[in-house]
C-alpha cells in the first residue's frame, strides 16, 4: 500500500501561500478611476475588420455603386435651378405660358433623377446592411469561438460582463467603420472632389474665396485630435465596466438582499455613472467645440462667397442663376465636410471598439497543444502519477501553490484529497484538466504526459462533478445532454436512472421536456446535483473528478447523491476532493494537504494509525465538529508541531 508519511516533504524554500489562488484584485470603486487612456493601436485594426467584409464583397460593390449613383444626380440640381432662374424668371420676350411650357418641359428630367435617386438610396441602404450584419455576425461567432478556448485566467482577471459587452457593443459599433469607410465615406469623398472639381473649373478665383475658411476646421481638428479619442475610450471603457459591474450584481440579487447591501450597491452604481457623466460630458463638449467649428467654417464661407457672387453679378461677369447655382453647390460640398469634420471623431470612436475587440482576437491561450500533438488514448480505467509537480498561478509566478507533488494512482482507484482552503487540492485537479501549464514536473495517464496530447482528447476522458454545479437556461433533457451530444433518448433515461434523478424527473410538469431556470432555478440542491450526475454518467468519463458535494443537503437527498457518486466512481479512477471525511473510508488512497504539499498519504486505515494530522481530523469529524475553517486551522497547527 502507499506510503505513509507524518512530515512535510522538502520542497523548494519559497513563500508558501495561505489562501487559495485568486485574481489579483483592486478596490471595486477605484477600478472606475483608473486612467482609461490605454495606447491604441489607431486604424490599424479597423483595416482588420475590413477583412471580414471580404466574403461579401459582391455586396459590398452594390453599396459602392448605388452609393455613387446616389451622389451623382443631386449634382443637377443647381444646374436646374441656374436653369430656371435664367431661362423662365430672367427670360425677355417670353409670356407667362410660355414660361411654364418650358418650365414643365424640364419636369420629366427632373423626375427620372428623383426617382433613380430613390432606388440607389434604397439599394445603396440594402446592400451595406447586408455586408455589414454578416461580418458582425462572422466577428461575433469567431470571437466568441476564441473566447471560450482562451486559459482560465483569462476569464479570472475579467468581469463576465465586460467580456459580453465586447461581444455585443463593441463588435457592433465597429461595424459603423464600414459604413463609414466604404459606403458614407467613399460617396463624401468622390462628391467634394467632383464639386471642388467643378467649382475650380467654373471660375477658381470664385472657388478659392469659398474656401477660405476652412482653415480653421482643419486647425481646430488637429488640435483636439487626441483629446477626442481619449475622450471615446474613456466613455466606452467605463461604460463596458459598468455593464459587467450590473450583471454580476444582477446575476446575485439573492446574496445582496439576503445581506441587505441594496443601498450599499446603489450607492456603488451612483458613483461609477457619476464617472461616465464627466466623461461623456467632456465627449459631448469636445465635440460641439468640433461641431462649432463646422458650424462657423460653414457660414462665413457661404457669406464670403455671396459676397463675391454679388459683386461678380454688379460687374456684369455672371448671372444671378450662376451665384444661386455657385451657392447651392457649395452648400452641397459642406454636406461631406460636415461629414468628414465628424468623420474622425466617428472613425475613432469605432477603432477604440475594433481595438477592443481585437484585443481579445489577439490574446492567444496560456495551455496551448504543442506541434504533433498526439490524441490521448487509455484503457480503461487509466493509472495517474503526478511526478515531482511544481506550479504557480500566471498573476503571481513568485508563489508556489504546489512544490514537489508526487504520487501514483493504481488503475480504478479512489483517491481523497483532504486539506483546507488554499492547500492546493483544487489547483492539483486544475492541472490534470491542463487548465494551466505547470512550472516543472509532469502529470501521465495512461503512461502518457498530457502536456504532449491534445487538450480536447484528455478533457473528453476526464468528468467533473463540482460541488456547485451550473444548469444551463433549457430543458432537463438539453442539461443531460451536455455530458454528450447526440446521445439517445434510452441513454439519457439510463443516465438519469443511474443518477437516481429519474424519478424527480418525471414528476416535473413536463418531465425531461421541463424548462428549469437559468443555474437550475426551480430545482433544489439536491436535485441540481443528481442532474450532474446523470450529466457525468452520461459522458462516462475514463477519470472522474468529485468535489464533495453533499455538505449541504439534507438527509435524504445526501444519500440518493452519495449513493449515486459511488455508482458513478465504480470502474473509474477517481479523485474527490474531501470536505468531510466520510468519504476517506472507502478510499484506496487518502493525500492529506497544506501549504501545497502532500504532509500525509496512505488510506484511511493507515493513517488513522501513523497519522497523527489525520487522525485528530477523524476524531473531530467522529465528535460532529470539523468544518472546512477546523480543518484549515487543525491542518496548519498539526502539521508546524510535526515539522
Amino acid at each position: 500500500m502507499a506510503q505513509t508519511v507524518s512530515q512535510a516533504s522538502p520542497g523548494p524554500q519559497i513563500k508558501v501561500p495561505s489562501t487559495a489562488h485568486k485574481p489579483t484584485q483592486s478596490s471595486p470603486d477605484k477600478d472606475f478611476e483608473k486612467d482609461l487612456t490605454a495606447p491604441d493601436t489607431g486604424l490599424q485594426n479597423l483595416w482588420r475588420f475590413m477583412a471580414f467584409i471580404g466574403p461579401y464583397r459582391i455586396w459590398v460593390i452594390g453599396a459602392c455603386i448605388t452609393g455613387l449613383i446616389r451622389m451623382v444626380l443631386p449634382l443637377y440640381m443647381p444646374a436646374f435651378v441656374k436653369n430656371v432662374i435664367d431661362r423662365v424668371l430672367n427670360a425677355h420676350g417670353l409670356n407667362y405660358a410660355q414660361r411654364m411650357h418650358l418650365l414643365w418641359g424640364m419636369m420629366p428630367l427632373l423626375a427620372l433623377i428623383l426617382t433613380i435617386h430613390a432606388g440607389a438610396t434604397l439599394g445603396r441602404i440594402y446592400w451595406a446592411q447586408v455586408a455589414g450584419t454578416n461580418a458582425v455576425r462572422d466577428i461575433r461567432y469567431l470571437l466568441f469561438d476564441h473566447v471560450q478556448r482562451l486559459s482560465l485566467e483569462f476569464h479570472n482577471q475579467r468581469p463576465t460582463g465586460g467580456i459580453v459587452a465586447r461581444l455585443m457593443n463593441d463588435v457592433t459599433t465597429a461595424q459603423n467603420a464600414f459604413d463609414l469607410l466604404f459606403i458614407q465615406g467613399s460617396q463624401n469623398v468622390m462628391q467634394a472632389v467632383v464639386i471642388t472639381g467643378y467649382l475650380v473649373w467654373r471660375d477658381w478665383q470664385w472657388a478659392l474665396v469659398s474656401f477660405a475658411t476652412l482653415p480653421i476646421f482643419i486647425i481646430t481638428t488637429r488640435l483636439l485630435r487626441q483629446h477626442v479619442r481619449t475622450a471615446s475610450r474613456q466613455v466606452l471603457e467605463t461604460n463596458s465596466r459598468i455593464s459587467g459591474h450590473l450583471q454580476e450584481r444582477i446575476s446575485m440579487v439573492r446574496e445582496v438582499q439576503s445581506f441587505t447591501r441594496e443601498d450599499y450597491e446603489s450607492r456603488r452604481v451612483q458613483r461609477q455613472v457619476r464617472v461616465l457623466k464627466g466623461y461623456t460630458l467632456r465627449q459631448f463638449f469636445l465635440n460641439a467645440i468640433l461641431l462649432a467649428s463646422s458650424e462657423i467654417t460653414r457660414t462665413l464661407g457661404l457669406v464670403v462667397m455671396l459676397v463675391f457672387g454679388v459683386h461678380r453679378v454688379l460687374h456684369g461677369n455672371a448671372t444671378v442663376g450662376d451665384v444661386t447655382a455657385f451657392y447651392l453647390y457649395v452648400g452641397m460640398l459642406l454636406a461631406p465636410v460636415d461629414f468628414l469634420s465628424n468623420l474622425y471623431t466617428n472613425l475613432h470612436s469605432t477603432a477604440i471598439a475594433a481595438d477592443r475587440v481585437f484585443e481579445f482576437f489577439d490574446t492567444t491561450p496560456q495551455v496551448q497543444d504543442v506541434p504533433n500533438a498526439r490524441v490521448l488514448e487509455v484503457n480503461r480505467p487509466p493509472a495517474v502519477h503526478f511526478e515531482q509537480v511544481i506550479f504557480a498561478y500566471p498573476d503571481d509566478p513568485a508563489t508556489l501553490v504546489l512544490k514537489g507533488i508526487d504520487f501514483e494512482v493504481q488503475p480504478g482507484w479512489r483517491v481523497v484529497l483532504v486539506g483546507g482552503s488554499g492547500s492546493g487540492k483544487s489547483s492539483l485537479m486544475n492541472l490534470l484538466l491542463r487548465f494551466y501549464n505547470l512550472q516543472s514536473g509532469r502529470i501521465l495517464i495512461g503512461g502518457q504526459d498530457i502536456s504532449q496530447v491534445t487538450t480536447h482528447s484528455l478533457r473528453q476522458v476526464i468528468g467533473i462533478v463540482p460541488q456547485q454545479p451550473l444548469l444551463f437556461r433549457g430543458t432537463v433533457r438539453d442539461n443531460i445532454l451536455y455530458g454528450r451530444q447526440g446521445a439517445s433518448d434510452e441513454e439519457v433515461h439510463a443516465a438519469a436512472i443511474a443518477a437516481n434523478a429519474e424519478q424527480f424527473i418525471l414528476n416535473l410538469p413536463d418531465g425531461y421536456d421541463t424548462v428549469i431556470g437559468e443555474r437550475g432555478v426551480g430545482l433544489s440542491g439536491g436535485q441540481v446535483q443528481r442532474i450532474a450526475i446523470a450529466r457525468a454518467f452520461l459522458k462516462d468519463p475514463a477519470v472522474l473528478i468529485m468535489d464533495e458535494a453533499t455538505s449541504n443537503l439534507d438527509a435524504q437527498s445526501e444519500a440518493l447523491v452519495l449513493d449515486a457518486l459511488n455508482r458513478l466512481a465504480n470502474g473509474r479512477t477517481t479523485f474527490i476532493i474531501a470536505h468531510r471525511l466520510g468519504v476517506a473510508t472507502t478510499a484506496d488512497l487518502v493525500l492529506v494537504m497544506q501549504h501545497g504539499n502532500i504532509i500525509e498519504r496512505g488510506n484511511h486505515d493507515e493513517l488513522i494509525e501513523n497519522g497523527p494530522i489525520y487522525r485528530h481530523l477523524w476524531a473531530q469529524q467522529v465528535a460532529g465538529i470539523l468544518t472546512n475553517n477546523a480543518l484549515k486551522s487543525v491542518t496548519n497547527s498539526l502539521s508546524e508541531d510535526h515539522e
